[in-house]
């Protein structure tokens, strides 16, 4: 049942939609994702879905409680909307949009004009292992592989003269040393930062700042050499290959929004009709934790939306799940402006995510991490299976209206045109 996301949505999401005739990109998409998950599931789910479809109302009843009890009195401080005329909103739009009481709140649907868009919203399950996997199947040459691995991701985009974060080692499981840059000597003499090649949300990361003499100190105040400190990244690399890059630092016109970690933001591309790459939506990723060393919204980070022709940010926010309605207009721990700053070098940003997505033709979309640095901007990695909740979070208008849902749906019409490739059906070990 991972498709459905069952209890945490209404399953009339896979119903009202063949109902009737889309009339714009959102309602297309929604569609389509119904559409794929019957062809993918529908004998082996339609039971559960049957009885799930009339006890639906009962984890409803829990999730709405359990949410509003936490939230729903800052809210109505806030706006004045009683708690029951919260449930009430969660309840339709549960029932016709299948949209969660928590996502309620984390898009902050009390808002009037957000609430009359509720339509529009993309849920997560749509695209992360929905139709992004729909679209996956039909690609014939995929690069998914290479994305997904961060030391090729960097011989990949060096090769091609896109600048990502300078990759000096890749450690095995094994203890083997892969060069990926020279160097002299055994470590490069920089601030270091190593990283799993495979992790996620910033888990298993350290950064190491040179000390000079051959000797490193980590965040927590732990001084190694060379010898250590290579030691002791192989350690770490027993469980899970590591790499070894530079530590750069943030542009010096951010550094005041960094809280000593390097800042980024995500960005999102697509393939346009044409063939052509767009960057539809970009935030930016701050931290509001001194002992953090990374920006990611689950280890304390704000965000805030981009405007994507001139750079300038909005006021920032956490997830969303534990303070509704609070917004930052300037950074809670430094103080500095955040709403109306604009970003430096972000003309060369939104080049360079676009000239990077062009290395990977096959992607439909692309969420990308970049550094703005005091080198300029620099990619971190590209995410193959990104979804849109920071941005509908910060973002007034919700991701099924705009260039993303016009040419997402655009592809997802051919790809039903299409048939399953040889190369989806090897994996599957179909063939």
């Amino acid at each position: 049942m991972a498709y459905l996301r069952l209890p945490f949505c209404s399953p009339y999401k896979l119903v009202w939609p063949l109902l009737k005739a889309p009339k714009d990109p959102a309602e297309f998409i929604h569609r389509a994702y119904a559409r794929y998950v019957w062809q993918m599931n529908g004998r082996q789910v339609l039971g559960r879905v049957l009885v799930y479809g009339l006890l639906w109302p009962l984890p409803f009843a829990y999730l709405s409680w359990k949410h509003t009890r936490r939230l729903g009195a800052k809210v109505a401080a806030s706006t004045g909307k009683s708690r029951w005329r919260q449930v009430w909103e969660q309840f339709s739009i549960a029932l016709r949009y299948s949209i969660s009481p928590k996502k309620y709140y984390v898009f902050e649907l009390f808002r009037p004009e957000r609430l009359e868009r509720a339509a529009a919203y993309l849920a997560r399950y749509e695209l992360k292992g929905g139709l992004h996997t729909f679209l996956e199947s039909r690609i014939e040459q995929p690069t998914r592989r290479i994305l997904n691995d961060k030391a090729a991701f960097f011989r990949h985009c060096e090769a091609r003269g896109i600048t990502t974060m300078p990759t000096y080692l890749r450690i095995g499981e094994n203890g083997g040393i892969e060069r990926l840059l020279p160097f002299e000597g055994t470590l490069p003499a920089c601030d270091l930062f190593a990283k799993p090649l495979k992790g996620r949300g910033g888990r298993g990361c350290e950064r190491w700042l040179y000390q000079g003499e051959g000797y490193y100190r980590d965040q927590n105040g732990n001084t190694r050499n060379i010898e250590e400190l290579l030691a002791h990244f192989r350690m770490l690399a027993s469980r899970n290959a590591m790499l070894v890059q530079a530590a750069l630092q943030a542009h010096p016109d951010l550094r005041d929004l960094s809280v000593n970690v390097l800042t980024s933001c995500r960005m999102m591309t697509i393939r346009n009709e044409m063939g052509g790459f767009e960057a539809t939506h970009a935030v930016f990723k701050s931290s509001t934790k001194p002992e953090a060393i990374v920006d990611n919204f689950h280890k304390g980070g704000i965000v805030s939306r981009v405007d994507m022709a001139s750079g300038r940010l909005g006021a920032a926010s956490d997830a969303g799940v534990g303070r509704p309605c609070v917004w930052f207009e300037t950074h809670p721990l430094t103080g500095a402006q955040i709403a109306g700053r604009i970003l430096p070098h972000w003309r060369e940003t939104v080049a360079l995510v676009e000239r990077a997505h062009a290395a990977f033709p096959d992607r439909i979309t692309v969420g990308w991490d970049v550094a703005i640095t005091d080198r300029g901007p620099v990619i971190i990695e590209g995410n193959v299976q990104s979804g849109c909740d920071m941005i509908q979070r910060t973002h007034d208008v919700p991701a099924g209206i705009g260039r993303l849902a016009e040419c997402y749906a655009f592809h997802v019409a051919r790809a039903f045109e299409r048939g399953v490739s040889t190369a989806w059906k090897q994996r599957k070990g179909l063939v």
